[in-house]
């Protein structure tokens, strides 16, 4: 079965706004690219576009982001967009420890 970490669709359906959800994707997308955590079908949904209708699941990362996504990603999910960032940098530096 496909681990699935995140999907816009459920946080518009919670009553998030849409374009904060699409935002924080793209943010998240950027940052496990950065980290090289984005396998091919990852780096391929970041250069289509990131939509609402993205979602992040296992096949899209490497082992290190699996690992990742798997220990921090639960910790920050509720982070405000303007926040998000940060918060996903302060828990790589946990993670690299």
């Amino acid at each position: 079965m496909l681990k699935v970490y995140d999907k816009a669709q459920w946080h518009i359906d919670a009553g998030e706004d849409e374009s904060a959800v699409v935002k924080k994707m793209e943010i998240l997308f950027d940052f496990l690219e950065n980290k090289g955590f984005l396998q091919a079908e990852g780096k391929e949904i970041l250069k289509i576009g990131i939509d609402e209708s993205i979602s992040i699941h296992e096949r899209m990362l490497t082992e290190k982001g699996n690992s990742f996504m798997e220990s921090k990603y639960d910790g920050i999910i509720n982070t405000n967009e303007e926040e998000f960032n940060e918060a996903l940098e302060n828990a790589f530096e946990e993670f690299k420890k």
